[in-house]
């Protein structure tokens, strides 16, 4: 009796110490949330300027199916291309954290016509630098959720 009971509080003892070793998350100093929204409504606003400045002078994307993007200027001709188009992006944040001069986010994202007509949805991940004093998105990816069209629906 007296070895199951010491046992016993050793497991709780031992369960209680991991739990308080376990590190929590950094706050987000790089404020991945409020970058989001800038970043949602320079889209939703067609201002590829606005855009570009939110990324850091070697920045890249890596949109889904296509050849990654990197520099101001292929920034430019990207978002030219894509947020000009009168689509509208709603973005969420499900989570971001940083550390010293590095951060992360990942979130969600829905892609809709000018018209509402839903066009895709899917997730983001992107990584953040701190430069200057000033965070700003080194790479970000996405991707859908929905199937891949066939060549009929193409």
């Amino acid at each position: 009796m007296f070895n199951r009971a010491v046992l016993c509080s050793a497991g709780i003892a031992a369960l209680c110490a991991m739990f308080v070793a376990t590190p929590t998350l950094a706050a987000d100093a790089s404020n991945v949330a409020a970058r989001a929204a800038a970043w949602e409504q320079a889209y939703n606003a067609g201002n590829p300027s606005g855009l570009v400045e939110l990324y850091t002078d070697d920045g890249c994307r890596m949109p889904p199916n296509a050849k990654a993007v990197q520099g101001k200027e292929a920034l430019m001709a990207h978002f030219k291309s894509t947020a000009t188009q009168g689509q509208k992006v709603t973005v969420a944040v499900t989570a971001a954290e940083s550390s010293g001069a590095l951060g992360y986010g990942t979130g969600t994202y829905v892609v809709t016509a000018a018209d509402g007509k839903h066009l895709d949805h899917g997730k983001w991940m992107l990584v953040s630098k701190k430069m200057g004093g000033k965070w700003k998105t080194q790479c970000d990816i996405w991707n859908s959720d929905m199937p891949m069209p066939t060549e009929k629906a193409q």
